[in-house]
């Protein structure tokens, strides 16, 4: 049996050095999930314990594993590694993090037959710090066999700037939850999901565009699903205080721990809207697109990939609510773009976002063989 593991690193604010159970949910959990579930692998996801219990691994991803370190350190990664390397056929990193450098180079001491799969995971602004052309990164690069972005454009983008071919693989979903398109009436309600009030969601411009239009638009409702950042919620007092009409209209669940909850809001929901400055290809897209939403976004580099160039969606100028509360006016009031929109956003799901299939083209990159 071949072994995969995945190794957390301390470059990624959101994660420190360790997984937390949401995230087994996510590309980075689902990744070695359908290599154990599709193709046999011992698959180990490595790194501090982030969380007091992952009822995730059992309820959904039953046989994936969990190591925890002693200490979020590299010499507790490096270790690790040395004791667990006979088994470690595949390793798998996510970010291209100057922290995992040292650890490339260590494994591949001790298994030059090792494969190493890199999921840069970017958007072209964090492309751009990155020290492409120092011999180091160079070296850490063309150390792993298979490099890949998360959307056309940063692939394109890195793809030229960098020193190996860049795959593209997309973060997408599992459909746990045998979620169809039309498998329950939908209503009229803009949803986003995220860490709401945090600086690169943006959300202040999904709340002023929807003002801008709400008396338009009477029989529309927003919600916003994640936990609030504390310091949004003396913006969210002045919203209401100037907007007091909408307090029955504008909702803010919280955080929705329970997946099966969240996706229940995704199937609600007509229309789906990103409202950020800079991402690189957000997890909650391929659910709401898996869900039938209408997708409206602000012009990150996965945009495109997002609407499939419009077919299931618009793009506004980042920052800019009158551009979007202008597409809200138009969009809201045709029935038939929103479901045709619904239809083909499902469609894009199927196509390009599910996660079933993009595990099997990272197989096929990794040992060749049937792609399917």
């Amino acid at each position: 049996m071949q072994g995969a593991y995945t190794i957390a690193s301390t470059g990624n604010p959101e994660i420190g050095g360790g997984w937390n159970n949401q995230q087994l949910l996510k590309d980075c959990g689902l990744v070695p999930y359908l290599l154990h579930k599709n193709y046999g692998f011992r698959s180990v996801m490595v790194g501090i314990k982030n969380d007091e219990s992952y009822p995730y691994l059992d309820k959904y991803v039953c046989g994936l594993e969990m190591d925890f370190l002693p200490e979020d350190t590299e010499k507790a990664r490096i270790n690790y590694i040395k004791e667990h390397a006979a088994d470690m056929d595949l390793l798998i990193l996510y970010g291209a993090y100057p922290a995992y450098i040292p650890l490339v180079k260590f494994y591949k001491t001790l298994r030059p037959d090792g494969k190493i799969y890199l999921a840069t995971d970017m958007n072209i602004a964090w492309a751009d710090r990155i020290p492409h052309e120092s011999q180091i990164y160079k070296n850490f690069l063309q150390s792993c066999d298979v490099v890949a972005a998360s959307c056309r454009a940063t692939q394109k983008y890195i793809s030229t700037k960098w020193s190996v071919p860049v795959d593209l693989l997309r973060n997408g979903w599992y459909n746990f939850f045998n979620v169809k398109f039309n498998d329950v009436p939908k209503e009229n309600i803009i949803l986003t999901v995220g860490r709401i009030g945090s600086q690169q969601k943006q959300n202040h411009i999904l709340l002023e565009a929807f003002a801008k239009v709400a008396n338009k638009l009477p029989d529309w409702n927003l919600r916003l699903v994640g936990g609030v950042d504390k310091n949004f919620k003396t913006y969210t007092e002045k919203y209401f205080a100037q907007n007091p009409n909408l307090r029955s209209r504008v909702t803010f669940t919280g955080l929705i721990a329970d997946k099966a909850t969240l996706i229940e809001e995704y199937k609600r929901a007509k229309i789906f809207c990103l409202t950020s400055n800079f991402e690189g290809a957000p997890n909650v897209i391929a659910e709401a697109l898996f869900s039938g939403d209408y997708i409206i976004t602000s012009a990150v580099d996965a945009a495109d990939d997002m609407t499939d160039s419009g077919n299931c969606g618009k793009i506004f100028p980042i920052g800019n609510v009158n551009a979007l509360a202008e597409i809200f006016a138009e969009v809201c009031r045709d029935d038939k773009l929103l479901k045709n929109g619904g239809r083909l956003a499902a469609a894009n799901a199927a196509k390009n976002f599910d996660e079933n299939k993009i595990v099997a083209k990272l197989y096929y990159l990794l040992y060749g063989g049937d792609n399917t």
